[in-house]
């Protein structure tokens, strides 16, 4: 039993180790406009001008990128090793890892969220690891209609499921379907010159880790432990007969390639199951209540 509540705890990086039991606590979040400028003030391991920022999407914004401002007022040094997200949809990008923060120094932090498809109010979270401790930055996002009093759009409806057994139908004459016709604006266009995480987001997430994902769509991230490059190749590149996931290569008519394809495979393998693998001790230490100094090394 004594072995099971330890693996519960997961393996967590050696940097994380420092994290304070309650920076995996989730607080109230106060939210600032995108766009709005404001010093850092908050402080979570850094100074940040907000830890939430919220926008009101247009029908013509497909992405919407925020960034969150952050200063190191203390004076040590703070490393930035991680940033993973609740959703596929949702990338916080690094310059690089570790990312050094020196005493004094600024810095801003990128997150883009892809709301193709969506509708409604969609928050997710961000997670940022560092050597002092987790910080959670979340993003909101209304789209369609405006939500202020004055608002006078229309929101985009969600599709219906005579619609849904319709695109299903077609599916199963032809897989490749969905890169073709109307189906370009959500499946193709927002894969180019995208690699690895982003890649993911926009190629992957979009149909395995929908919120309304068909229950023959595999959830990925149930099955990525143990994969090799060669399965993810054979996916993602040629699918396999019979089945109505698309193939993604260019001599099928998909998307992505040579390059990408390769980008991909990379961040499945060796990105994806670690990032898993910190999201869940953070959740598992949270949790269990245990202590930084209790969670194993990995």
């Amino acid at each position: 039993m004594n072995n099971m509540k330890h693996s519960n705890a997961l393996l967590i990086s050696t940097l994380v180790l420092a994290m304070p039991i309650s920076s995996a606590i989730a607080t109230v979040v106060k939210f600032l406009e995108k766009g709005e400028k404001k010093e850092p003030s908050i402080e979570k391991v850094f100074m940040w001008d907000s830890l939430g920022k919220r926008h009101q999407s247009k029908p013509d914004e497909p992405n919407v990128a925020f960034a969150f401002n952050f200063h190191n007022h203390t004076d040590k040094v703070i490393r930035i090793t991680q940033a993973f997200s609740s959703c596929g949809c949702t990338v916080a990008a690094l310059p690089k890892k570790p990312w050094i923060i020196k005493p004094g120094e600024k810095g801003s932090i990128p997150i883009t969220m892809d709301v193709r498809g969506k509708v409604g109010i969609i928050e997710k979270d961000s997670t940022i690891v560092t050597s002092n401790g987790t910080v959670v930055l979340t993003t909101k996002v209304a789209i369609g209609a405006d939500t202020s009093t004055t608002g006078g759009g229309t929101p985009r409806r969600e599709r219906s499921a005579e619609e849904r057994a319709a695109n299903l139908k077609l599916a199963a004459k032809n897989r490749q379907a969905v890169f073709q016709n109307k189906c370009v604006e959500c499946h193709v266009k927002p894969t180019e010159g995208k690699r690895g995480r982003q890649l993911y987001a926009t190629a992957c997430s979009i149909c395995h880790d929908a919120k309304n994902r068909a229950p023959f769509v595999t959830e990925l991230r149930a099955i990525a432990k143990g994969k090799d490059r060669a399965y993810w190749d054979q996916w993602i590149r040629d699918s396999k007969p019979g089945m109505l996931m698309p193939a993604f290569g260019k001599k099928h008519g998909g998307p992505l390639d040579e390059s990408q394809i390769k980008s991909l495979v990379v961040y499945l393998t060796r990105i994806f199951p670690r990032e898993l693998k910190t999201k869940q001790a953070i959740e598992a230490a949270s949790k269990t209540g245990a202590k930084p100094e209790e969670l194993p090394l990995k």
